[in-house]
């Protein structure tokens, strides 16, 4: 059984350079510079080396499992997923693969490594959104190295939570972000520092922003029950307010 690891050296941990050799000396594989092969008999010494920089235990198996979350028993498994490593890009690819990755629902594993559902289809029937394979064709196309695991399962189920959280803060300051260009819209409009169409095509920008968040939230509610509902909310007084700017000019 194949086994990986992944983790975030923290800027704070004095021996992060270190890693690596050790990791080399228990006999792992580096996939890319944070996503490591382990084997099996080594992975308890990896966890151990690993401890202060958040690691997270990663197996491939043949079957597909479906995610499962009981709050009350402490139960966070994540599903099967398909992972997606690659080169870290040069600034302007990087901004165009971030955009991107805005239209996908996945899971930071860390910088460049991302966990996507391995059955995606299943919480977005129509194919709006940004799966593992769309994904890898982008990648692709802006000739990134690139690599692909399937079938993967989280082992170590106490990262699991932590995965929660980070995914949630990172959808809350998106439609927080929203939330803000929605406002400075509408000052400006207010002001007339913008006139009616270049206003009407800034709204339409935001609300295609908004709209795809939206799709968005909703998929991580199905797959990993967060709740954004309350956060969804928020915009919608203040794009009453543009639309009220539009309309009175």
């Amino acid at each position: 059984m194949v086994f990986y690891v992944v983790y975030k050296a923290s800027k704070g941990f004095k021996n992060r350079s270190l890693i690596p050799r050790r990791l080399r000396a228990l006999g792992c594989r580096q996939v890319c510079k944070s996503f490591w092969e382990v084997e099996e008999e080594e992975a308890n010494k990896v966890l151990n080396v690993l401890h202060e920089n958040q690691p997270i235990l990663l197996k491939r198996i043949r079957e597909i499992r479906k995610p499962k979350f009981v709050k009350e028993e402490g139960v966070y498994e994540l599903g099967s997923l398909v992972i997606i490593t690659y080169r870290t890009p040069k600034e302007v690819k990087r901004e165009k693969k971030k955009s991107f990755l805005k239209k996908a629902p996945c899971i930071r594993l860390c910088r460049s490594v991302y966990a996507f559902y391995q059955e995606h289809s299943r919480f977005d029937k129509d194919n709006q959104l940004v799966d593992a394979r769309r994904f890898l064709n982008f990648i692709k196309e802006i000739e990134e190295d690139v690599k692909v695991v399937p079938r993967v399962v989280v082992v170590n189920s106490d990262s699991v939570e932590r995965l929660l959280d980070e995914t949630k803060k990172r959808v809350e300051n998106e439609i927080d972000d929203i939330v803000r260009c929605y406002k400075e819209l509408y000052q400006r409009a207010s002001k007339r520092e913008y006139n009616t169409q270049d206003t009407r095509d800034m709204l339409s920008k935001l609300n295609r922003r908004f709209v795809t968040m939206k799709k968005v939230a909703t998929f991580y509610e199905k797959w990993l029950k967060i709740n954004f509902s309350k956060n969804l909310m928020k915009p919608y007084g203040v794009i009453r307010k543009v639309r009220f700017v539009v309309t009175e000019k």
